[in-house]
């Protein structure tokens, strides 16, 4: 079997270390012979030179025209050039990069016979709450009910996301549907008991941005403080512009340390607690953070900053997922619920393998 995969990104991004490790699973299989296309690349692909267009400028074509007309026409000027027939072509997609939607929509129509799959790890528009404009959303459902009526298999990265597009997407897709979801980057770590009992650590790993606040946080890390508890808070990762260290105490901002961005979580991974996973703070809410499943690969408690009945605590519960907490975005609450891990840390660390 012959497949062409055409990714946003298979680099050190979010998304691209994402669908690299479903390439390195599918490559595996010694029956499919796989090809990559790719915007940047750790994996053995064809680069693909595009464009750079700012994001204002695309936002404003896909407002008023229901279509990014600068991946469209790159991506039928790369089609131009192909001419090797596949069995598959299988287009991996994120927020606000549309080439390899655009051009798993050309290949098909030039390929008539081909299945064509395509998944997404961001919602497609994301819902309200995200800070997207209505003319940029209504922008995108149109042109996603045009292209995305000739998929032949449409996935999504959880379930509750996979519903909110296809009811977006009403009759105009006919195909078969599914989840895959955010694999963790890395495989499961037996890490050894902490040595050190205090300071009681809480690890946040990766950006703060948009929907995602990490305030509520602060002020339940400052209550901690202010009650004599022996606490530490560590953000790996995170652009210190994002943690307003101004709403609390200097006291308590001396509990806190931010560190740059590194590919060894590991020392920090040992030394926690508690890993901490922030979701956005508005309802029906359709994402899961890619960081919740590499948590899972790590034999350590989870506190989930979250909403009620928000896709993971609906993962956690159908999937029965040990070792996870959750807490709304009320800092009193988010403080209630820590220090009742620190009186009793005993939770089960069995973890779904990966």
């Amino acid at each position: 079997m012959k497949i062409l995969v055409i990714a946003s990104s298979t680099g050190n991004t979010a998304p691209g270390k994402v669908f690299s490790k479903y390439l390195s699973l599918m490559e595996k299989d010694k029956c499919i012979d796989i090809d990559v296309i790719s915007n940047d690349s750790s994996v053995n692909a064809t680069y693909m030179k595009l464009k750079k267009i700012h994001p204002r400028i695309k936002k404003i074509s896909v407002s008023y025209l229901g279509c990014d007309i600068f991946d469209y026409f790159q991506a039928k000027e790369y089609m131009k050039k192909m001419e090797k027939r596949y069995d598959i072509v299988f287009s991996m997609m994120s927020a606000n990069h549309f080439f390899p939607l655009y051009f798993g929509y050309f290949y098909k129509k030039k390929f008539k016979d081909v299945q064509w799959i395509n998944y997404s790890v961001d919602a497609i528009p994301a819902p309200e709450g995200w800070g997207l404009s209505k003319s940029y959303s209504n922008g995108l459902i149109r042109m996603i009910k045009k292209i995305l009526i000739n998929v032949d298999h449409l996935y999504f990265s959880n379930q509750v996301m996979l519903s909110y597009q296809l009811e977006l997407l009403g009759n105009c897709f006919n195909g078969e549907s599914g989840v895959l979801y955010t694999l963790p980057h890395q495989d499961y770590i037996e890490l050894l008991p902490k040595q050190n009992k205090r300071p009681f650590t809480l690890l946040y790993t990766g950006g703060i941005y948009q929907a995602r606040r990490v305030d509520q946080l602060l002020l339940a890390l400052e209550k901690l403080v202010l009650e004599g508890i022996d606490i530490q808070l560590n953000f790996v990762g995170t652009n210190p512009a994002a943690v307003d260290l101004n709403i609390i105490s200097e006291k308590a901002a001396s509990k806190i340390k931010i560190f740059g961005y590194t590919t060894d979580l590991l020392p920090f991974y040992q030394e926690a607690d508690l890993l901490i996973d922030i979701d956005a703070e508005i309802e029906n809410d359709v994402f899961i953070s890619s960081k919740f499943f590499n948590y899972l690969t790590i034999n350590r408690n989870i506190l989930c900053i979250t909403s009620n009945n928000s896709p993971v605590t609906k993962f956690v519960s159908e999937k029965q997922v040990s070792g996870v907490c959750f807490s709304d975005h009320d800092y009193k609450n988010i403080c209630e619920i820590i220090k009742k891990i620190i009186i009793n840390p005993e939770f089960s660390n069995d973890r779904i393998r990966f």
